[in-house]
């Protein structure tokens, strides 16, 4: 996991109870939200250094992590009716300067 499930229910406001029962179910959406990012930036999260040792994972990542978990835990349910939902564009900001083969 890159980010502690406090950090997660501190975003999105939940108890920080240590047993509780919405513990598995953010760990998956980190996990999607890990896997968005890595698909995004053409890489894994956390990438490797030159010496192939894990980067510490950039803040505005993490930052970019925690906006996609909330938008997942906020439309958790499979139809939303009357409203539009968009790309948030910035999570595309924080993560951009991170992205690899994008050719010239």
């Amino acid at each position: 996991m890159i980010l502690t499930l406090e950090e997660m229910k501190t975003h999105l406001r939940l108890s920080l109870d240590p047993d509780s029962e919405i513990d598995p179910q953010l760990e998956d959406l980190e996990a999607a939200a890990v896997d968005y990012a890595s698909q995004y930036l053409g890489r894994p999260l956390p990438w490797l250094d030159d010496d192939g040792l894990p980067v510490v994972v950039p803040p505005s990542v993490r930052a970019a992590l925690l906006l996609i978990i909330g938008d997942l835990y906020e439309h958790r349910e499979g139809q939303i009716v009357g409203e539009t939902i968009v790309d948030n564009p910035a999570v595309e900001r924080l993560l951009h300067f991170y992205r690899v083969g994008l050719g010239v």
